[in-house]
């Protein structure tokens, strides 16, 4: 299970928007997701991001897991579908 430390989106308005969208059920909410992924999101959030891409909004995770490795995740916001995972 993933503890938190700190997260932030830094574009404010972005995230102000996602709030809206998951009201909406535009986009799937950052809680959906961990619990969708909750085997494969293991260790400690360090750092939380909202993107827009490519016409996507992107949840942007960086993780630090139990190996002492930090890991960059990205989730698609409005399907939940993993698209990428690196070590940062």
């Amino acid at each position: 299970m993933i503890s938190s430390s700190s997260c932030d989106a830094h574009d404010d308005d972005l995230s102000s928007k996602v709030v809206e969208w998951v009201k909406e059920g535009k986009v799937l909410s950052f809680d959906s997701i961990m619990q969708r992924y909750e085997s494969r999101l293991n260790g400690r959030l360090l750092d939380l991001e909202v993107e827009q891409k490519h016409g996507r909004i992107i949840y942007e995770l960086e993780i630090l897991r139990d190996d002492g490795i930090v890991y960059e995740i990205k989730i698609d916001a409005k399907t939940g579908e993993w698209l990428k995972e690196k070590v940062d």
